[in-house]
Parts: C-alpha cells; sequence; structure tokens
C-alpha cells in the first residue's frame, strides 16, 4: 500500500556578531511530502537551503525509501556553511540524518529528529545551527483495497 510522508525541516541558526546583534534565520521551515510506493527505490527530497545574516546556509539532502509494509527509512546529511556570503563554500560542520518513521496512527504524533551543527573549523567560532525534522507516514487508503 502506499504511503505519503509529510513533514518539515526547521532550521534554528546564530550567526554570532562580536559588535552588533546575534542574526538569526526568519525564513527557517521548508515544508515536503513524497509519496512511497511498495518496492519503490530510494527517493530525494527537495528541501530548499535555509540562508541568514549575510553568512550563513544549512542545506539538507533527504532521502526516503519504504523500509516494509508501514515503516519509512529517511537518511541524508545536513550541512552547515558560514563564510564572506550566503552562498559561501566553506563548509564548517556535517552530520548524517539517518531514522526511521513508523506508520501514522490516528492521533499520534509524527517522529522527530534532531540535528546539531557547529561551526568546528574556527577555534572560538559561536556560530551554530539545529536542524529539526518533524515526519508523519500515513498509508494512503484507495476505494479498491
Amino acid at each position: 500500500m502506499a504511503r505519503l510522508l509529510q513533514g518539515n525541516v526547521r532550521v534554528e541558526g546564530v550567526d554570532h556578531e562580536d559588535f552588533t546583534a546575534n542574526e538569526h534565520p526568519t525564513d527557517k521551515l521548508r515544508n515536503f511530502q513524497i509519496v512511497l510506493e511498495p518496492g519503490q527505490p530510494e527517493q530525494n527530497i527537495q528541501i530548499e537551503p535555509v540562508k541568514w545574516g549575510g553568512e550563513c546556509r544549512v542545506e539538507v539532502e533527504l532521502n526516503a525509501r519504504p523500509v516494509d509494509a508501514s515503516t519509512a527509512k529517511l537518511s541524508g546529511e545536513a550541512r552547515f556553511y558560514e563564510g564572506g556570503s550566503e552562498q559561501t563554500d566553506e563548509l564548517e560542520d556535517t552530520q548524517s540524518i539517518d531514522f526511521t518513521v513508523p506508520r501514522t496512527l490516528g492521533a499520534s504524533p509524527p517522529r522527530q529528529h534532531h540535528v546539531s551543527l557547529r561551526n568546528t573549523v574556527l577555534l572560538g567560532a559561536e556560530d551554530t545551527a539545529d536542524v529539526f525534522l518533524t515526519v508523519s507516514n500515513r498509508l494512503i487508503e484507495t476505494d479498491d483495497e
């Protein structure tokens, strides 16, 4: 039976400034949905990067595949960039994403996953980003089932 994965990626970040107020993302929520069919290969979920402060960017690469009749697996990577612009190629931190999403029933809550990213390249840097994923996994019922 096909299933509908719906969810969002929310990024909370800090572009630390020494002499002015720290900057945080304002456009930080990315919604997504994808239909998975039984036996289907892994599918890429397109997530637009979150940028802020003129210097920071988080990219989330996310893939989904069915595991069994009621479970989906999400995997990928979260990447934190910080540099002279939001288009910088200065990669500061990378964390893997790997979790399963059981079938969401009735009022059961969606599955949540959290990844922390830090500026690990520059000693004493305080730039950070936290990536929060929230995903539901509902079966798609059709008239012939």
